[in-house]
């Protein structure tokens, strides 16, 4: 069975696909907090996606993205095709879904940049968990590439209908492919609630997911907080 993306995890995915036909539209709103610098080192990211469901099992989303910094106004910074499939379903042990995304940034060094993500999870009733193995490689302009490793896991749990809460972690080993590393992890709660008084006409149904994971280590921001509104028809 699929349902609406209708995930309480701020950074980490569901294994959830778009149902055949069903059109999706978020935007994310990420705000990057550095350890020093105060607000002068404070960005926020800013992505909108729209997404349809080609199959029950198979979904693509477009993403455009923007910035906004001390220095710099709002501007768009890269473009991103997604997709996923969804390889065991609800019937299965475990739900599994793949996910594969090509990036193309506009600015900086325009790299190409290549992801893929291997979901999964379960629900139990008002409880779930998911968690996302990623790996990441990058190709700047001037040559050479970097990858990078990564994870994200969350659980949440459903008070009343339409509120989940939760925590959730994640984080990435990120460096020269032969290169020594540098390990960035952040942890933290995270929510969702439905918003009803939105699905009105052609809207099936409306989200707000808000989360934020705070810094291990001094590599890490001190704070990385998101925030998703979305909905599908």
């Amino acid at each position: 069975m699929t349902r609406a993306d209708e995930r309480p995890y701020a950074f980490t995915y569901e294994p959830t696909v778009s149902a055949a036909g069903e059109v999706e539209l978020e935007l994310y709103e990420t705000l990057y907090q550095p350890f020093s610098g105060g607000s002068t080192s404070r960005s926020w990211v800013t992505q909108v996606e729209a997404g349809y469901g080609l199959t029950d099992r198979f979904d693509l989303s477009a993403y455009g993205v923007f910035r906004t910094t001390s220095a710099t106004s709002f501007e768009a910074t890269a473009v991103k095709l997604r997709g996923r499939y969804k390889l065991l379903g609800s019937d299965a042990p475990l739900e599994l879904v793949l996910y594969a995304e090509v990036v193309k940034e506009v600015v900086d060094s325009e790299p190409w940049v290549l992801e893929g993500k291997v979901i999964f999870g379960r629900n139990y009733g008002r409880f779930a968990w998911a968690a996302n193995l990623i790996a990441e490689r990058e190709f700047p302009k001037g040559g050479g590439s970097e990858l990078s490793l990564g994870w994200s896991a969350g659980a949440a749990f459903e008070l009343v209908r339409g509120l989940r809460l939760g925590a959730e972690t994640f984080g990435a080993r990120a460096g020269a492919v032969d290169g020594p590393g540098v390990w960035k992890a952040w942890a933290g709660p995270t929510g969702s609630v439905l918003l009803p008084f939105l699905a009105r006409g052609s809207v099936n149904s409306a989200w707000l997911t808000v989360g934020a994971g705070l810094g291990l280590n001094d590599a890490s921001d001190r704070v990385r907080a998101r925030a998703v509104l979305g909905c599908d028809f």
